[in-house]
């Protein structure tokens, strides 16, 4: 068993412990077979992709009718390989939302994007609130104290042995 399998496992129990009905690991499973599998045959209504890159194309072909994959993040893009079957998409009436970023919020002036005061304050009482009432419980990993340890911090989250956040406290 490799250290990712080993990492991948422990994960997958603690998605598990925290709720989640079906976890797919990708380079481990078939993940259009296994979304379709779940679906009884439909696929999905919406699509969560963090990631980007090659496994957008898997997930478009799991998609169910006039469902959406709604992509955020483009880590995986870098590779250049990234591939969306576009008539896969026209045939079943797919809506790809991509870009949605927290500037879109917050704004950032080297975009010219402006931030938007009523959306963020908003988000913070959300978020407060869900803090409060407990229903948010923050997956703390591990705790680096001052800026005296900011470089083990880095070095712990580049050799990815992660189970929660990684949070320097100053």
């Amino acid at each position: 068993m490799s250290p990712e399998n080993g990492q991948t496992r422990a994960k997958r129990g603690e998605l598990v412990a925290a709720g989640a009905d079906h976890i797919i690991v990708a380079g481990e499973e078939d993940v259009r077979e296994t979304i379709v599998d779940i679906t009884d045959g439909l696929g999905a209504d919406l699509i969560y992709d963090g990631v980007g890159g090659p496994g957008l194309e898997e997930l478009a072909l799991a998609i169910k009718r006039l469902g959406r994959i709604v992509t955020y993040g483009a880590l995986g893009a870098e590779a250049g390989d990234t591939r969306l079957p576009l008539n896969a998409c026209l045939l079943r009436g797919v809506k790809v939302h991509a870009g949605l970023t927290i500037f879109d919020y917050t704004g950032i002036r080297r975009l010219r994007l402006r931030p938007k005061p009523g959306a963020i304050n908003r988000a913070k009482a959300f978020i407060a609130h869900g803090l409060a009432e407990g229903n948010f419980r923050p997956n703390v990993g591990r705790v680096f104290s001052g800026l005296e340890e900011y470089r083990l911090a880095h070095e712990h989250m580049a050799a990815n042995h992660r189970d929660g956040k990684v949070v320097v406290s100053l």
